[in-house]
């Protein structure tokens, strides 16, 4: 049975990258193949989500708009910015819940930047997607075409599931989490979380996927898998995804005229990656915190407290300072500082039953590292810690 509902098409992009030399060869890729591909998707309800970084040159991203904007795609892109790698899967997210009603269902594909897809792959695709399905749905054509950019041969492909041959569909809470899943097991993995698996084979070439040498990749070693079987490639074998096939030859001339990186280059920044990756999983169990605390306003399952005065950051002139604040009635407030030496408690206060609590303690000119604790009972709920200046 056949669904109807707006497409999502998410495309991450150069994400960590900001050498000009690597994105001017990238994008000319990218507008002969992946740009003309999805503008030859005609006029479908087609939404297609950009993932860029947050620190791209203003110049490279003005380069990117003029793609867009030659492809006649302005109205269908939306660009959004990722902060860093460990984020990006967030932000795929967030690009699927911003098109649709958390309860109604959404079709969606990861698209590479030097990849193709067609209207026909899509077509074929919704048509085989059942409503009403408790999870998200995967649906896959896995014959597709692989093309030898350098050499310019075409061969026949088969991939059970990858990113250009996959589609979703469900809501953009599974549909995120799946898509975020091994590739791999993209099927499987649809059915063991409640969804369906669907393999649809179809008499035309309906995907492409494009070898090119790089630095970042052994071209050579994948190229062998097709043997003798490649054959030169034609305009007839682009049109149906929109590509011109001598704006394609003069993008892989382009390309690769570019120096050889050394390594991969998405793993450049490994040690940095790893470093974000941690600290986004601080802030993710933070953020459950603030979650916590916040779905139950009205309640006390949760213990909550703030400080109102002193604000971190401002001086005070030595002599008395009064610590004034907000929390869980009931819960005890403790004063714990450090000059040169280890943190001492130096007092402690209960919040009351409109929650206010105060501490007055005396302060010698110096710098302070303040910590405010939080028991609920013998517990550490909350701490709160941060510098004051005494003058």
């Amino acid at each position: 049975m056949a669904v109807q509902t707006r497409t999502v098409l998410v495309t991450r992009m150069g994400v960590g990258i900001f050498d000009p030399v690597w994105w001017r060869t990238r994008l000319g890729l990218f507008s002969s193949i992946t740009a003309a591909s999805v503008a030859a998707m005609g006029e479908r309800d087609l939404v297609w989500a950009i993932l860029l970084d947050s620190d791209l040159p203003p110049s490279i991203l003005g380069d990117v708009h003029d793609v867009i904007d030659a492809h006649g795609l302005t109205d269908t892109v939306r660009f959004h910015f990722v902060p860093d790698h460990s984020r990006l899967g967030d932000t795929v997210r967030a690009a699927l819940k911003v098109e649709t009603h958390p309860n109604r269902p959404l079709h969606a594909q990861l698209l590479d930047d030097d990849d193709a897809i067609s209207a026909r792959l899509h077509d074929a695709h919704l048509e085989a997607f059942e409503a009403d399905v408790a999870g998200a749905q995967a649906a896959t054509t896995a014959k597709g075409v692989g093309i030898d950019a350098p050499r310019g041969n075409r061969g026949e492909l088969i991939y059970p599931s990858h990113v250009p041959n996959t589609t979703f569909f469900g809501s953009a809470a599974d549909v995120g989490d799946l898509m975020l899943s091994s590739h791999r097991k993209w099927l499987t993995t649809a059915v063991q979380r409640g969804g369906l698996a669907h393999g649809i084979e179809t008499e035309t070439d309906d995907w492409v996927y494009l070898y090119h040498r790089q630095g970042d990749g052994d071209y050579d070693s994948r190229i062998a898998q097709f043997g003798d079987s490649m054959r030169p490639l034609t305009q007839e074998d682009l049109s149906p995804f929109g590509i011109d096939l001598e704006a394609f030859r003069a993008s892989v001339v382009e390309h690769e005229a570019t120096p050889e990186t050394m390594g991969l280059t998405w793993r450049r920044t490994q040690p940095q990656q790893y470093a974000l990756l941690d600290l986004n999983r601080r802030t993710r169990k933070i953020k459950q915190k603030c979650i916590r605390i916040n779905s139950d306003i009205f309640g006390r399952t949760e213990p909550f407290f703030y400080l109102r005065s002193p604000l971190s950051g401002k001086s005070r002139k030595a002599g008395a300072t009064e610590f004034i604040g907000v929390g869980t009635p009931g819960s005890r407030i403790e004063l714990w500082l450090k000059g040169k030496n280890d943190f001492k408690h130096m007092g402690s206060a209960e919040c009351a039953d409109d929650g206010s609590w105060s501490i007055r303690q005396n302060f010698r000119a110096s710098k302070w590292s303040v910590e405010l604790r939080q028991f609920s009972g013998d517990i550490v709920a909350n701490t709160l810690p941060f510098r004051l200046t005494i003058t």
